[in-house]
């Protein structure tokens, strides 16, 4: 037996090994963000628009710190990387609701997929990814074939295991129709969190001729019944209608039973229920559905909100702060921060080396492209647009290793830029200057088609811009 025959005999077992011990150990860190008692306080305040998205607003009206706040992401936008780290420094944890809103068929193993883990992985906190929710009822666009619906739950959650351990992984259906619910249910080894979503509405639909009669209560225990027993439970949507618009009356007296009936019961009857959010929004007034939930526009609703959860029951802290998770996690299964090299500042011209500058003038003129060709150093730029450089070597020859560098104008209050390379996803940052490292050496000889696309703090695009490069034969 050879040296080499021996090794693979033994590395192999040792690989399976270490591998299935990380595995145990990223589920361990993420155990231990489930307290022994209390539910987690959390809300949706991105559309409230009595406190515009200010955290710190809506906690002096409400008199408590919250533990977590969510928001939507359909699926093809970047990693809110900005807002993520906006609620680890509050001490909060973020909560995705990442939405396949065009169908599953969009949702591959991809370099999509795999930059968006890599994003969430260098956040290093925690992270409640509720994927794909409501998928028992028709309305979704991923709803309707439960097999293909599991499949895809389970690429996901795997390709987060091996790049983000970090990330907490939450199958959500909605509280009806109650007879699909487990037939989506992607398995115990799939799911760290099961949660529900729930609303207490006057009329269904907004229709005058179907009036609800729903007890919160009752919409919880099924769901609990299942899954409570091996999994933390999360209400992860829930709101009491305090105007209907569809009949057209105040019933604020509605909304103030429901909402007490449901946070009362929690510590006595739903002790595994772990977190809760507050969905607040007039969705009446900006149209999005009819039914007016905002906690902080009625004086009634916000005092009874405070009053609720006033209870110690429910935590303004994640146990276990955010910064902890790197410590738990096993070292081999750390995200390595990725330390860009450095680039001249933006604001004045990049320089590239003088070996590249002086071949340049060897070569004759740039070659004939389909777009713009990228510029070789970045100057002023107008406020209104974008331009990008290739800083490493000459754009109309490229080769090796090189940065894709783009800077938007300052009017156009970019956060967050994806970069794109024939189409294919690359990288999304929000840290300036905005810059993508490429491998040009693994793209055949020829021109090539860059794509930068700037985005505002609600992940709008606001800019694009395509350029061409050329790669050199190696």
């Amino acid at each position: 037996m050879t040296l080499t025959t021996l090794t693979a005999k033994i590395s192999r077992p040792l690989s399976l090994m270490c591998l299935a011990a990380l595995l145990m150990s990223a589920i361990a860190a993420r155990a231990q963000y489930v307290p022994e008692a209390g539910c987690y306080l959390g809300a949706y305040i991105r559309l409230d628009r009595v406190v515009n998205d200010d955290m710190g607003a809506f906690e002096a009206l409400t008199g408590k710190q919250h533990a977590t706040y969510f928001r939507y992401v359909g699926w093809g936008a970047p990693f809110p990387f900005r807002w993520v780290k906006q609620l680890h420094g509050r001490g909060a944890m973020p909560h995705i609701a990442w939405e396949p809103n065009r169908g599953l068929g969009e949702v591959q193993d991809d370099d999509y997929l795999r930059g968006w883990a890599e994003a969430a992985a260098r956040v290093g906190g925690p992270i409640f990814l509720r994927y794909a929710s409501e998928m028992n009822g028709t309305w979704q666009a991923y709803s309707g074939d439960p097999d293909e619906y599991i499949r895809k739950w389970r690429m996901v959650t795997r390709v987060m295991r091996e790049i983000a351990p970090n990330v907490v992984m939450v199958w959500c259906p909605f509280a009806t129709p109650q007879s699909t619910i487990a037939s989506y249910y992607p398995g115990d080894d799939w799911v760290d969190w099961v949660g529900v979503n729930l609303y207490s509405v006057h009329h269904y639909d907004g229709e005058v001729g179907k009036p609800a009669l729903d007890d919160p209560r009752d919409m919880v225990r099924y769901v609990y019944d299942l899954y409570a027993d091996r999994k933390p439970i999360a209400i992860c949507e829930y709101a009491a209608t305090h105007f209907c618009a569809g009949c057209g009356q105040d019933v604020t007296e509605f909304g103030l039973a429901q909402m007490t009936k449901l946070y009362e019961a929690l510590e006595r009857d739903f002790p595994r229920v772990k977190m809760i959010n507050w969905f607040s929004v007039d969705t009446a007034t900006n149209g999005l559905a009819h039914n007016d939930y905002s906690v902080t526009n009625s004086e009634p609703i916000l005092a009874r909100y405070r009053q609720l959860i006033a209870s110690p029951w429910f935590l303004t802290e994640i146990e276990g702060s955010p910064e902890q998770m790197i410590a738990v996690l096993p070292p081999a299964t750390v995200p390595v921060p990725v330390v860009p090299t450095p680039v001249p500042d933006i604001t004045s011209p990049l320089d590239l080396p003088p070996e590249d500058d002086t071949e340049a003038q060897d070569d004759g003129p740039p070659p004939i492209t389909e777009h713009p060709l990228a510029l070789a150093q970045l100057g002023p730029v107008d406020p209104g647009s974008m331009d990008i450089a290739i800083s490493g070597a000459p754009p109309y020859r490229v080769q090796g290793v090189v940065d894709i560098v783009a800077e938007p104008g300052e009017d156009l209050g970019v956060e967050m830029m994806t970069f794109y390379v024939d189409e294919r996803f690359q990288a999304v940052t929000n840290m300036m200057p905005y810059q993508c490292r490429w491998n040009a050496g693994r793209w055949p000889p020829g021109q090539h088609v860059i794509r930068a696309v700037g985005m505002d703090r609600d992940n709008n695009p606001v800019v694009e811009r395509t350029v061409s490069v050329v790669v050199a034969e190696p």
